[in-house]
């Protein structure tokens, strides 16, 4: 019988001890836990293309539960501009941030439409066929550049009295790849614009 309530104590205080300990751990859990405000971050509101001057204009701040201050941006420096491209709904990385090597913008009017992959910020192959003025010969397509960055898609304006106007495409030329897109712009041959892949 001795034994018996022995036991049973034991058992009691066991439970005592783990109702305890519960406690302990529910009570530290409250105190470690803080109700902090969701913190901001900036969001494009639209397609950004590399080398563009930021503003806060831009941007929309949007509270987001994120513990990211090193990775991304919840303002703008004064002067900042952008090292690579930013698509619409996308947070502004610090990695972003930065200068270009120096590029040239060169317009360009495909002559077949283009993707609905491609805007702001795509990148891009230019091939080109050259006009031929020999009868019954074959122009052979050539790629004249590899992977430039669309900056601009200005779309002919239907209501205009230009309702001919064609697409226009403006990327962003590396020196070494001006020469072959200005001798194939002047040709008046076929110019297509494709994704780079």
């Amino acid at each position: 019988m001795r034994a018996k309530t022995a036991g049973n104590g034991s058992r009691k205080m066991l439970v005592i001890l783990a109702i305890s300990l519960l406690a302990a751990s529910i009570a530290l859990l409250f105190s470690t836990y803080r109700t902090e405000p969701l913190r901001e971050f900036l969001v494009a509101k639209r397609d950004l293309a590399s080398g563009v001057q930021l503003s806060e204009a831009d941007f929309e701040r949007v509270a987001i539960d994120l513990d990211a201050d090193a990775v991304y941006l919840n303002r703008l420096e004064p002067e900042s501009a952008l090292a690579r491209s930013l698509r619409e709904g996308e947070l502004l990385p610090i990695s972003a941030i930065g200068s270009t090597v120096a590029r040239h913008a060169l317009v360009l009017t495909p002559s077949q439409p283009l993707s609905a992959s491609i805007r702001v910020g795509s990148l891009v192959d230019v091939w080109f066929v050259a006009r031929n003025s020999a009868p019954n010969a074959t122009a052979v397509p050539q790629r004249v550049a590899t992977a430039v960055e669309v900056l601009a898609v200005v779309r002919p304006d239907s209501n205009g009295a230009f309702g001919s106007e064609a697409l226009q495409l403006e990327v962003a030329v590396m020196p070494n790849d001006l020469a072959a897109l200005m001798l194939a712009s002047a040709d008046g041959g076929f110019i297509g614009v494709v994704g780079s892949g």
